[in-house]
């Protein structure tokens, strides 16, 4: 059943996705998907013009969401608000008040999956122990503590590292360090001198000691960041550090001065855009920046706040340098929107050989064989510097000791959690 009580049928499969496809980005993923034939209630027959990976690109994160067939229809190309975000979970949304909290209630017509004996990222058996979650924006890391200690809040999420021992040492509360969380990583405007060329991309990564960033954005404990050149982590299937050998964090000033001089870059001023709303992002941009102005790149930082930041790289005018962290994707295809020479988010970077091996791995296979083609896709990336990762931060969250059964997760996730 959807939240409204209507059944899930078939027919809002295919409005789902067609919807999906037309208005999301990342529904190019389903070019290839020419047609959708209703064999029955609840089957769908999916008609492809070529092969291509077909689960994940239905899969978590970048996924097409199931909405009712009416819905669908009149949100074709516009975002959904209020009464029409309507799902199937075991909780629905009942009250969202920008700015002042979003209010759940347990679902009775959930259809608990009993093939499970567990729930998997946001699969599986998920039992809905409470009839009301609300989930409440607090903007100011010591206010959601300060929540914590008093008992206001239950849950708390993006917590500063420093606040760790201020955790475990209080006897009600218990601590949940998100592992894989982000990937602290730089993008590149490919079209704007100097980060237009190679050799200035390359000047940039041996430039920097990434131990000093991200020890700069954990206060230097060790339990909340490790070097990582992959772009996938240890974590997942897909983690290799094919190509980083010879670059990833090997800082060295003599190369530096070489790989500049190659780039013909005589002092140009190179702006970086930068925001404070995520502070991981924050100090990543002050160590950056200082190493870079000490190797004699002329770096110039531009903050804003998130929204316009990304605005601004999207415009591809007035930038050359953008920070931001990578999310875990789990599946090579759901890189395309940062490789792919007809992307937005690749921000000019083209190349036919990088095309060519994404458009191989998104033909699907097995993962063996996938996995050779993304270790070529990973050498790749560091031989053009595509995007600069400068490796992996954890995300603290704190829980009320009362609750029992609370996993990590890099989306919060409360079901299966119960009240001792």
């Amino acid at each position: 059943k959807f939240h409204d009580g209507s059944d899930f049928t078939a027919e809002d499969v295919v409005a789902s996705i067609e919807r999906y496809k037309t208005t999301v980005q990342a529904g190019k993923k389903l070019d290839a998907l020419t047609g959708m034939e209703i064999l029955g209630d609840y089957e769908v027959k999916f008609k492809l013009n070529s092969p291509i990976g077909l689960l994940p690109a239905l899969a978590f994160p970048q996924r097409p969401v199931m909405m009712p067939k009416e819905v669908a229809e009149r949100n074709m190309t516009t975002e959904l608000k209020g009464a029409d975000v309507i799902g199937t979970g075991p909780y629905k949304l009942v009250e969202w008040v920008p700015d002042v909290h979003i209010k759940l209630e347990r679902f009775d017509g959930y259809a608990l999956d009993e093939r499970y004996e567990d729930a998997s990222g946001l699969g599986g058996k998920r039992i809905g122990y409470f009839k009301t979650i609300f989930m409440l924006p607090v903007p100011e890391a010591e206010a959601r503590m300060a929540g914590l200690e008093t008992g206001e809040f239950d849950y708390a999420e993006s917590i500063p590292a420093t606040s760790y021992d201020r955790i475990t040492g209080n006897s009600d509360l218990q601590a949940s360090i998100v592992i894989p969380r982000w990937s602290v990583a730089l993008e590149f405007n490919h079209k704007s001198f100097p980060t237009s060329d190679v050799n200035f991309r390359k000047a940039l990564a041996y430039a920097l000691d990434m131990e000093k960033v991200l020890t700069a954005i954990t206060s230097g404990n060790k339990d909340f960041y490790r070097l990582d050149p992959s772009i996938y982590t240890p974590e997942q299937f897909f983690y290799t550090e094919a190509g980083s050998a010879d670059i990833y964090n090997k800082p060295d000033p003599a190369k530096v001065a070489e790989l500049l001089k190659a780039a013909n870059y005589k002092g140009e001023k190179v702006t970086y855009l930068c925001n404070k709303d995520f502070d991981f992002m924050y100090k990543a941009c002050l160590s950056n920046a200082e190493q870079w102005q000490a190797a004699g790149i002329n770096v110039e930082l531009e903050f804003s706040d998130w929204a316009s930041q990304i605005s601004k790289a999207q415009s591809m005018e007035g930038w050359n340098i953008n920070q931001t962290g990578l999310s875990p994707r789990l599946d090579p295809t759901q890189i395309n929107s940062s490789l792919s020479s007809s992307a937005a988010g690749a921000y000019g970077y083209n190349s036919p050989d990088m095309d060519a091996l994404l458009a191989e791995i998104a033909l699907g296979g097995t993962n063996e064989d996938r996995k050779v083609i993304w270790e070529k896709i990973q050498a790749k990336i560091w031989d053009d510097v595509a995007v600069l990762k400068i490796g992996d931060i954890f995300e603290l969250a704190a829980l009320n000791k009362k609750y029992d059964g609370f996993r990590s997760f890099f989306v919060a996730r409360f079901w299966n959690v119960v009240e001792k």
